[in-house]
């Protein structure tokens, strides 16, 4: 490998010779230094490398969680994983093990596959479901879920102007449930309440409604009435109200299963 003084000095003597010599001289030269620079990309690939496990670098993790679930199964009643379940779980392991959330419910799917009581439980779809999921959608899921199949309130909020209307948009989550998880934000949270949608874990009922009690709580929440608030300074020229349409979700059957079988 020719480091970057190198190939300086290789096209600095090139160019003293012709302008056409320089030309073919002056071209591998060019192509080390790509090369060199091409470290830094490699460098930030570097992590990743890391991250993509052996078997024999996760047998022993594996090993360690699936034995603490085993311990609630009584031996009667414990089984070999089915390889459609196993195969692709311990396979998405090897580059999602240092994510603790997602990490722990490969290996709950994992125990509960282990365990014939819960054979029409675990699905193999669900092995999918979690590679589709970051953490953020995983923590969602399980505070959703903690209401099980009741219906639970939602928002979906606007700033609109009184009187005319009219609403801006981009300014409110689209989905708003008066709660965030920590170190995101309400549009991730709601961005995610979309996707478990999408996933099929939960029904997402627009304009739907069980009872108004609840509805008044996610307006007067901090979140936006200060979002509010910070729209009629930027303009103070116009008279705007916090609207929008009250509506409910709820963990459907799919998703109360998923819960169980990753828990």
């Amino acid at each position: 490998m020719i480091d970057p003084e190198s190939s300086k000095e290789i096209i600095s003597e090139a160019k003293a010779i012709t302008p056409e010599i320089y030309k073919d001289i002056a071209k591998p030269a060019a192509q080390e230094v790509g090369s060199v620079a091409g470290r830094t990309v490699k460098a930030l690939l570097s992590p990743i490398r890391g991250m993509l496990w052996g078997w024999e670098q996760i047998e022993k993790m594996i090993e360690e969680g699936v034995q603490k679930r085993l311990e609630n199964i009584p031996e009667k009643n414990r089984k070999s994983p089915e390889p459609e379940i196993a195969v692709p779980a311990i396979e998405a392991l090897r580059y999602t093990a240092q994510n603790e959330t997602l990490r722990e419910m490969y290996l709950n799917l994992l125990g509960n596959s282990m365990d014939d009581r819960k054979k029409n439980m675990v699905h193999p779809s669900f092995v999918e479901l979690i590679k589709q999921m970051n953490s953020l959608d995983a923590k969602v899921f399980d505070k959703v879920a903690q209401g099980g199949s009741n219906y639970q309130k939602i928002l979906n909020p606007r700033i609109a102007i009184k009187g005319q209307g009219k609403f801006f948009s981009n300014a409110l989550p689209e989905w708003y449930a008066g709660w965030k998880i920590e170190n995101y934000s309400e549009s991730d949270v709601s961005a995610s309440f979309i996707r478990l949608s999408k996933f099929g874990l939960i029904e997402l009922m627009y304009d739907r409604t069980a009872g108004k009690d609840g509805y008044d709580q996610i307006r007067n929440s901090p979140f936006l009435q200060n979002t509010l608030n910070l729209w009629k300074s930027m303009h103070q020229n116009q008279e705007l109200e916090l609207g929008g349409t009250e509506s409910i979700f709820y963990v459907n059957e799919y998703g109360r299963q998923f819960k169980s079988a990753c828990k």
